[in-house]
């Protein structure tokens, strides 16, 4: 694909996410959709952070496409670099990671994920748009686009703190208000809780290390660093 098809395809997403996320904040002021996002607001849902994610590594790739065509440089740095640990360590895993969570919970009982209660604020297509199609977007940007990989150890470590930064907030959440920001943790002793959130990392680290290996399966060895001489 061209680079002018990547960068119209990059442009597409983020205005894409802008109007997801303009739309959600307009629901979230009617009279059903504050009573869904009270205790915390909307950004006490995995789900709408990763929109915001989405939104932000969009719009970071958009930047560095239109910065490289005034420049014709092949990286401009900062944004390059920013780009591709974004997306590595955050915006594939964690998309990756809520498609088959909320798939894989809705299928076993929606109640506890998605009950039916709240679809006057999140629609089916909503719906769709949040859980279903964040999965090929991401899996595209893997296609079009070369990603430098950090090394495991801070790609990881980067996937930790993002982690236990959302479990400390569900946490401070529960303590504050007496209500889990999704039913499936009030059916869930502490030591079931802390194996659920154990698994959710494991998963996601997997979920990073299949991203790694499918940028090296699509682009070889173009995008590793040079090797230093000794």
């Amino acid at each position: 694909m061209t680079k002018t098809a990547v960068c119209i395809y990059h442009f597409l997403l983020f205005s894409w996410y802008i109007f997801i996320n303009h739309y959600i904040s307009q629901k979230g002021k009617t009279q059903l959709g504050s009573k869904v996002f009270q205790d915390g607001g909307r950004w006490k849902y995995l789900t709408i952070l990763n929109l915001l994610l989405q939104k932000i590594f969009f719009g970071v790739a958009c930047l560095d496409d239109v910065l490289k065509r005034i420049t014709r440089r092949k990286t401009i740095k900062f944004v390059t670099a920013f780009r591709d640990l974004l997306f590595s360590t955050l915006a594939f895993p964690v998309s990756t990671f809520i498609f088959l969570a909320f798939w894989s919970i809705f299928l076993y009982n929606r109640e506890l994920i998605y009950p039916k209660a709240i679809e006057g604020v999140f629609p089916a297509w909503l719906n769709h748009a949040m859980h279903t199609t964040i999965l090929p977007f991401s899996l595209g940007e893997i296609i079009l686009r070369p990603h430098h990989y950090p090394s495991r150890k801070t790609g990881l470590t980067v996937l930790a703190i993002g982690g236990l930064a959302y479990i400390g907030r569900v946490l401070w959440l529960y303590v504050e208000t007496g209500t889990w920001v999704y039913p499936v943790f009030a059916q869930l002793s502490p030591f079931g809780l802390a194996v659920f959130f154990s698994l959710s990392y494991l998963l996601m680290a997997v979920i990073y290390l299949l991203g790694e290996k499918l940028n090296h399966w699509k682009w070889g060895d173009r995008m590793q660093p040079p090797k230093k001489r000794k």
